[in-house]
């Protein structure tokens, strides 16, 4: 009996037992399959996470390549519009106007559009280039660069010249600003700056502002130069002589007749003589000589904002008579050169009353003579005062618009994208 019932106590136990181990098999059974499904899903979202990540950073670096690329294609946009210059276009915008240049296609899937806009108030000319570059796909960059073009101021001396400058009998150069107040004796200005190519001899004259010269400086009885006076400096660059204008010289058609005036449109040739008056109203005349004989007049009187140019080949010579602007701005007239003739000829000048003008004639000697006033400035090959005439400098001409562009400097810069 205690066998029997030992054995039933062991077996009861044994069944108890294996009971127990079915159970929490069952248990582990119940708890692998979510542990499973969980790693999976964690492992699932590291992956697309790594895959989100590697695509992330290929478009961004496409993006950054497709950005440098729209930033070459406006560079090379820039260039070319730089070495392209549309002028004619270009001098025909006013103050505030734009020129849009359009799209223009690059090799390797790019373009660029260049947007001009002039940004003066009608004076020394001020451009913005403004280029977008562009890369084509859905994925092309784009990219805006900004360069400035300006115009380089000529009249920036009462006198320029390529060689020497001579001032003697008495005469007095100053300076004032027109676009400020009229000229005053009294109220001048002391920026009446000469520069010399070569030598300068002052004698019996003041120069109220600088004088340089790349020789000697002289001073004769009674010199006074209330500014620096500086010798042996380096030559300042050479002035441009202008090409004569196309189409040949002034039809007769747009010159005024009249007793005393004499114009042949073949030969170039205008002569007015003594006591008569030329009046001229048109922008632009291209003579090959002008010559005023005895009290004769050259007369112009160009309206608010406007100015009158004339153009010679050969001569001007208006020692027998004045030049007479209305307008008493020599802003609004101006007297210049073009080609180069074999044998220069000597610009003969006398001062006025009205005598407001400039004169450009960098190859061609320029005599100021008598006791005039001219008020305006000179470029000439050499230039000689006498006889007590007085110039006085406008420095507005230095803001006058110029036949020269140039890049300035230190102007290239990208703008923000938006």
């Amino acid at each position: 009996m205690r066998f029997e019932t030992t054995m039933m106590t062991h077996t009861g136990e044994q069944r108890t037992e294996t009971m127990t181990r079915r159970d929490s098999l069952r248990d582990r059974k119940g708890f692998v399959f979510p542990t499973v499904v969980i790693s999976i899903a964690v492992m699932s979202i590291v992956v697309v996470a790594a895959v989100n990540t590697s695509t992330d950073e290929r478009r961004a670096s496409r993006a950054t390549r497709e950005s440098t690329l729209a930033i070459y294609a406006a560079e090379a946009g820039l260039r070319h519009t730089y070495g392209s210059w549309p002028s004619a276009s270009v001098k025909a915008l006013n103050p505030g106007d734009s020129l849009d240049l359009g799209w223009q296609a690059l090799s390797s899937n790019s373009r660029y559009r260049t947007l001009i806009h002039r940004l003066d108030k009608g004076g020394l000319q001020e451009y913005d280039v403004v280029v977008q570059g562009r890369r084509l796909g859905l994925n092309g960059g784009t990219a805006t660069l900004v360069g400035v073009v300006g115009g380089v101021p000529v009249l920036t001396y009462a006198v320029f010249s390529k060689t020497n400058v001579s001032l003697g009998s008495g005469g007095l150069v100053d300076s004032y600003d027109s676009e400020v107040a009229p000229y005053v004796a009294e109220a001048a200005d002391s920026n009446a700056t000469i520069w010399s190519n070569g030598n300068i001899d002052i004698t019996k004259a003041t120069v109220q502002g600088d004088v340089t010269a790349t020789g000697t400086i002289t001073y004769g009885n009674l010199a006074v130069v209330t500014g620096t006076a500086t010798a042996a400096a380096p030559p300042a660059p050479a002035m441009d002589i202008n090409a004569c204008p196309a189409g040949g010289y002034t039809p007769v058609a747009n010159v005024p007749s009249g007793p005393g005036i004499t114009y042949n449109s073949l030969t170039g040739v205008l002569s007015v003589a003594a006591g008569a008056v030329v009046n001229l109203t048109a922008s632009q005349y291209y003579f090959s000589q002008v010559i005023l004989q005895g009290n004769s007049t050259m007369q112009v009187n160009p309206p608010a904002g406007a100015h009158i140019e004339i153009v010679l080949s050969d001569l001007l010579n208006v020692s027998g008579g004045s030049v007479n602007n209305l307008s008493a701005a020599p802003t609004r007239l101006g007297f210049s050169s073009c080609g180069s003739p074999a044998l220069p000829s000597t610009w003969t000048l006398t001062g006025g009353s009205s005598s407001a003008f400039s004169v450009y004639a960098p190859n061609h000697p320029v005599s100021l003579s008598g006791g005039g006033d001219i008020w305006g400035a000179v470029v000439a090959s050499t230039y000689t005062a006498t006889g007590g005439a007085n110039l006085h400098y406008d420095e507005a001409l230095a803001r006058q618009p110029s036949n020269k562009l140039i890049v300035q400097r230190g102007t290239w810069a990208q703008m923000p994208g938006n």
